[in-house]
């Protein structure tokens, strides 16, 4: 099974796989879809040799595989010439940009008339921007929206073994930069920033306050007008001027039911998942608590 040219399977040239979990067993099973995987390269690779009866022979291999969700072939594509959007709805654009299965889980948008240059993944973006979304990928490999608002909890921790609390500055920020696009191609820009409390740019009297500066930079060519920019950067201020890096590190008996994005509650509080993994009998999940005041 160890790939040896284009085509192979396991070759990461195309292939992907699909994991699932099975739970059961006798005369019921249930298959529960854990997520659609790009191979994206065998970094390492062995074939065990031995003699037997003076012939050479391959008794075993083994091989490791690297994976990435299907937005990696979105991501390392792009335009090869300014294009203009082929529908003025958000979703069916999106499936036409990457050619992957939708799921509409957001109330459909117009698309503005604009050209997309460049990157792909930057026009992807923009388009659930105005979803209020991100672009996720769910378990069976469906292109769907992660709502930047959180939805309501889906369940609850329970069981818990740990969940030792971690806190970074390292996505905190306290100043927006939005830059957007006129129809003449004439750059716009917007900026609004934290000016009072723990998390002010400077202080009163024009020093540098205790936090300093943290900018935070967008650029959309969907944001044609000045007011546009202006709005964009009011309402995203608030999402990243805040302490998102609370996180909580939670273990859990393994949980196949666990995806990212999730909200769920954790001692009657909710929180999001961020990060997921399972080990062995054990399910780790990284999350984001409420922001803190």
């Amino acid at each position: 099974m160890i790939p040896r040219q284009i085509g192979d399977w396991f070759s990461p040239f195309g292939s992907e796989m699909q994991i699932d979990c099975l739970i059961g067993g006798g005369v019921f099973t249930e298959r529960i879809p854990q997520a659609r995987f790009v191979i994206d390269a065998i970094p390492d690779a062995e074939e065990a040799k031995m003699l037997w009866e003076g012939r050479l022979i391959h008794p075993g291999e083994s091989f490791t595989v690297s994976l990435k969700d299907r937005l990696a072939k979105v991501q390392r594509d792009e335009f090869p010439f300014p294009t203009a959007p082929r529908s003025t709805s958000v979703w069916a654009e999106a499936q036409s940009l990457t050619g992957l299965p939708v799921l509409k889980n957001a109330t459909d948008r117009s698309v503005p008339a604009i050209a997309y240059e460049g990157s792909k993944e930057a026009a992807l973006k923009a388009l659930f921007d105005t979803l209020d979304a991100w672009p996720n990928m769910d378990a069976s490999g469906a292109l769907t929206g992660r709502p930047k608002t959180w939805p309501a909890a889906v369940g609850a921790f329970r069981a818990v073994v740990a969940a030792p609390p971690s806190m970074t500055a390292e996505y905190t920020y306290n100043r927006v930069v939005v830059v957007g696009k006129s129809p003449a191609g004439d750059p716009l820009y917007g900026v609004k920033e934290i000016t009072e409390g723990f998390l002010r740019v400077q202080n009163s009297d024009g020093s540098q306050s205790p936090f300093g500066g943290a900018t935070y930079r967008y650029a959309s060519d969907l944001l044609t007008t000045q007011v546009a920019v202006d709005a964009y950067a009011a309402e995203l201020l608030p999402r990243v001027a805040r302490i998102r890096s609370v996180t909580r590190d939670i273990s859990e008996p393994f949980n196949p039911l666990r995806e990212v994005g999730d909200v769920l509650l954790f001692e009657g509080v909710p929180v999001r998942i961020l990060k997921l993994s399972h080990q062995g009998g054990v399910t780790r999940s990284t999350v984001e608590v409420p922001d803190a005041a």
